[in-house]
This record gives structure tokens, sequence and C-alpha cells, in this order.
């Protein structure tokens, strides 16, 4: 594989950099989206098939399998499960996800679909749908910096947009993508849901150690 590298290198330099540019966001954020600035040029060169084709043996030497969907704008790398196994999330990073996930899928069958699959939100809507889902559990609820923090780390994987705060609104835009799905999962979203009903309130070392019990599909 190293061979295969040092040849496009040597053929192509400026291609070389760009698919170095690519693993390089892939193992840093896990997705890119082409919404997002810098990343239509890393997208354009996952269109050559000999470049697929050399990336998805360099992420399966890793332990991941590479994903691009064209259609709805993005690629990104999922863990090989049976390989290299899950990684955790805590408990609330596991919830916001959950509320991310369920927003986007009441968008589409609300028919509010935007360019690439997405749903236009807000943060402040985003936080309600998340204090819903907590009220019928037993856990404190996060308060809305903590919660924007958490949506900010999806922010910065790709699997949403969050703008900036409009002041006059007192609000944040969010655009949720279709990643978000991906990384819940159907049977992660009812599993999970169930946990939180019947989770009790941890004391304050317990919280600190939690973690979800459903494996997440990040890196």
């Amino acid at each position: 594989m190293l061979t295969e590298f040092r040849d496009l290198e040597s053929r192509e330099p400026r291609i070389m950099d760009r698919v170095a540019q690519t693993i390089h966001q892939l193992m840093r954020h896990q997705f890119i989206h082409t919404a997002d600035r810098g990343s239509p040029p890393l997208l354009e060169i996952l269109r050559r098939p000999h470049i697929v084709s050399l990336l998805t043996d360099y992420f399966d030497t890793a332990g991941y399998r590479l994903v691009v969907r064209e259609s709805e704008g993005w690629a990104g790398i999922l863990p090989d499960v049976e390989r290299v196994g899950q990684p955790r999330m805590t408990i609330n990073e596991t919830i916001v996800l959950l509320v991310i996930a369920r927003l986007w899928q009441e968008g589409i069958q609300d028919g509010a679909v935007g360019d690439f699959g997405t749903v236009l939100t807000t943060l402040n809507n985003a936080y309600d749908s998340y204090l819903d889902l907590v009220s019928r559990s037993r856990r404190p609820a996060l308060a809305i910096a903590e919660f924007r923090d958490n949506v900010q780390e999806l922010s910065r994987r790709a699997v949403v947009k969050l703008y900036a705060f409009d002041d006059e609104g007192q609000d944040q835009e969010l655009v949720i993508r279709p990643i978000a799905v991906l990384l819940a999962g159907d049977d992660f979203l009812a599993s999970l849901e169930t946990f939180i009903r019947q989770t009790p309130v941890p004391d304050e070392a317990t919280e600190a150690q939690s973690e979800a019990p459903i494996e997440s599909t990040e890196p």
C-alpha cells in the first residue's frame, strides 16, 4: 500500500496532497460535508474510483470502513466493530445525539427537507426536545450551555451545522444532516429511549464516569 501512495505521489503530487488532506480530515473529524468550508475539494477527490479504492484499503487496515454518500454530500469513516470494537459515549452525549437524530426523522416525516437531505431547526427547539425527553426520566437535565457544547462537538464532526448566535432571535440555526441517523440507528434509538426512562439519577462520582450502555459509531 505504501508503494501505491508513493506511485501516486510521483505521478500526481497535487492529487497526493489532496488525498493526504482527506485522510487527515477523516481521521480528525470522522466526517466531511460538502457544505463545510474546505470540504468540496476533498469530496471531489473521492469521486475518483482509484482514489476511493486506495483509501478504502488504507482505512480497512486501521479497522475502519470508508463510506461515501455523494447524494447526501458527505463521506466518513465508521469502525469495523468486529475488529476494533465500538467507542463509548457518555450518557449525556448519547442523549443529545438521540434528540438530534429524532428531530431529523421528524423533519423528514413532515417533508421539511433541505439540500442533501438536511433538516433545519434551531438550538432552542432542539433543547426543548431534549428537556421533554429527560423530563420522562429521572436524569438531571443539562443546562443549555452544556447542551450547546455537545451540539458543537457534533458540528465539529460535520454531523450537524450550528450557525452563529442571532442576537435578535436569541437563538442559533441548526442544520441536521442524515449522518446523525447513521450514527444513531433505529435499534440505538429504541433501546436508548427505554434506557433513559429507566435510568436512576446517579450520584456525582458515578455521573463523572458514566458512559452510555449503547455503543456509538464514532472512531
